[in-house]
């Protein structure tokens, strides 16, 4: 049941990549370039404003769902300390990176919006940690629903750049109000609460993998940073168009380690045999997807981003290819991450995450300057190679131990 639930979160992504694909088509392919420059960054800060919360919200709640209510109070109150730090981070380094004020402009409104996510993101962790993901997915559904009518709204009415970021803001808004009446029902009244005792707790648990998860939303999104820093807006916007449709089939392993991560949470301390007879299942599920996937989207790339974003993404193709000729690397990645947070290897996972981003950027560094939008999907496909082996290693030598 928890994974015709999860494959509903999941597939509601497609609600996601329509409005990118209207975005793509209503607006130029210089400001659609702004607008997917914007959207990484600030989905990079947005990991800042919540340190790792989420996860261990999941964690923690699906070991001892009695603490649920507690525990996501004191939760609330430690990410308004992040949110205004990632708000103040953003403030500093949107206009170093970019001069252009329509570009620094379109990154503040976006940081709000991802202010308003880093909570929604924390709530849908409690629903998974309780085995909600009933909830979960009408949460999720709802709020991409809502961003999508609202976003094809202000872009057909030509609002352009600033209506589609206002947009953002304002469904993300409503959401919250939606999502704590839902909440109220399910664990009763929650108020921001402060400990200092239970704060630092949560912190040291949650920092890990916090770092973890900056240093992967960096892995996934930096190369967009880089390119509408070094090349044009242009080809961000073809590169953005291609990794939009990459990122709509990762999203299929994603289905996986939903559902997979407070399950395998619970086996650890449980169950250790079973906890790795249905990892190694999920692995060789995710691999097999990946090969299958991966080798159609790279048979038909060309029909794909110009069927969803016009003649004019016809470049998008080429690093499409490459892109999806690396999902076998990525599909394991997304189950050994919830292998390695299940089994509390918290430190480990961001050492190798590190690893890989640094090869990421380096190559980027590297490539995009000579090779622009195909430079960028080779270099991600090799840093993900190469963070998946290491986590590999990792992780198996933690399952196979007493």
């Amino acid at each position: 049941m928890n994974s015709g639930y999860a494959t509903a979160t999941a597939g509601s992504a497609v609600l996601l990549l329509a409005l990118l694909t209207v975005a793509g088509r209503l607006l130029s392919a210089g400001d659609y370039g702004r607008f997917r420059y914007a959207l990484a960054l600030t989905t990079i800060v947005e990991t800042v404003m919540d340190s790792g919360l989420t996860q261990v919200t999941t964690r923690s709640v699906a070991r001892r769902r009695e603490t649920a209510s507690a525990l996501f109070e004191h939760v609330l109150g430690l990410k308004l300390v992040w949110i205004f730090a990632g708000l103040a981070l953003l403030a500093v380094i949107a206009p170093v990176l970019r001069s252009d004020p329509q570009v620094v402009r379109l990154c503040y409104l976006m940081g709000l919006s991802s202010a308003v996510r880093s909570y929604l993101l924390t709530a849908r962790g409690l629903l998974q940690g309780l085995d909600r993901f009933d909830l979960e997915a009408v949460t999720v559904v709802v709020d991409r629903l809502l961003l999508l009518l609202t976003g094809v709204a202000v872009l057909w009415a030509g609002y352009g750049l600033l209506g589609l970021a206002l947009a953002f803001v304002a469904s993300r808004l409503t959401m919250i109000a939606v999502v704590r009446l839902l909440l109220g029902r399910v664990v009763g009244r929650l108020q921001p609460r402060y400990d200092r005792d239970v704060w630092r707790d949560l912190q040291s648990a949650a920092l890990p993998l916090g770092f973890f998860m900056l240093t992967l939303n960096m892995y996934t999104y930096i190369d967009t940073v880089i390119l509408g820093i070094i090349r044009t807006d242009v080809e961000t916007a073809w590169y953005a168009a291609s990794y939009s449709v990459y990122e709509g089939i990762t999203y299929a392993p994603a289905i996986l380690s939903a559902v997979l991560t407070p399950r395998l949470s619970n086996l650890f301390v449980h169950d250790r045999t079973s906890h790795r007879r249905v990892l190694i299942q999920a692995l060789s599920a995710a691999l097999a997807l990946g090969i299958v996937l991966g080798a159609t989207t790279a048979w038909a790339a060309r029909p794909l981003v110009v069927g969803l974003f016009g003649n004019a993404y016809a470049p998008a193709a080429a690093p499409l290819q490459v892109l999806a000729g690396g999902s076998l690397f990525v599909f394991a990645t997304w189950i050994l991450h919830a292998a390695a947070i299940s089994s509390n290897l918290d430190r480990r996972l961001l050492t190798t995450t590190v690893l890989g981003l640094g090869t990421n950027v380096a190559l980027n560094l590297l490539l995009v300057p000579s090779r622009g939008i195909l430079g960028a999907a080779w270099a991600t496909v090799l840093a993900e190679a190469l963070t998946v082996v290491l986590l590999l290693v990792q992780v198996w030598r933690r399952v196979n131990q007493p």
